[in-house]
């Protein structure tokens, strides 16, 4: 058997040895989005639950539909996991670092960055699934109060009282209005209860 040269054994690891630290943080990362996440969710569905975002390799290989999914047992009664797209836990994990430092003022304008816009997303997504996790398995119902639970979110995860009244404006005026029919309440959603 020939023995691979030191200079051989050298570049493996000049090459292998970063990767492995990259993929060690970018997993800290997400666990601790994921955490924080859940312990937010836990707010709206008053008890334990997890919340999974996607990792390097599912987010590479894996084509998201959904922004988020909570799956209902054949009883009628959700399980506790909601799993979240790349985008909502990227937008998550901005908050939770950033948080007072956003200014999301550029919502009520609808003109953000793609980065601030994920922040959005991700408090908007996390809310609704969690909605979900509470035992709302209709869309129109769980958006209508995902609507009015949102900022009890954000400032779980850190954004201030003024980014998270921009969040759920955005959400009420912009977000909801390109979501299909059945995210719809009839007659509209109120924010002020229900």
């Amino acid at each position: 058997m020939v023995r691979p040269s030191s200079r051989t054994v050298a570049i493996a690891a000049a090459v292998l040895i970063p990767l492995a630290v990259w993929g060690w943080i970018q997993r800290s990362a997400r666990l601790e989005t994921q955490r924080r996440a859940a312990a937010a969710a836990q707010l709206i569905t008053g008890r334990p639950v997890q919340v999974r975002c996607p990792g390097v390799i599912r987010r590479h290989f894996e084509y998201e539909i959904n922004d988020g999914e909570v799956r209902f047992g054949p009883d009628g009664l959700p399980g506790n996991v909601a799993d979240l797209a790349g985008a909502p836990c990227d937008g998550l994990h901005r908050l939770i670092t950033e948080g007072a430092a956003l200014d999301l003022s550029c919502l009520q304008l609808d003109a953000c960055s793609a980065q601030d816009t994920r922040v959005a997303l991700g408090v908007v997504v996390l809310t609704h699934e969690s909605v979900h996790l509470s035992g709302v398995a209709d869309e129109a119902l769980t958006e209508c109060r995902a609507v009015q639970r949102s900022p009890r979110v954000a400032m779980a995860l850190g954004a201030t009282r003024q980014a998270a009244a921009y969040i759920q404006d955005w959400q009420f005026s912009v977000a909801d209005d390109q979501l299909p029919d059945r995210y719809q309440t009839p007659g509209g959603c109120k924010l002020d209860g229900g």
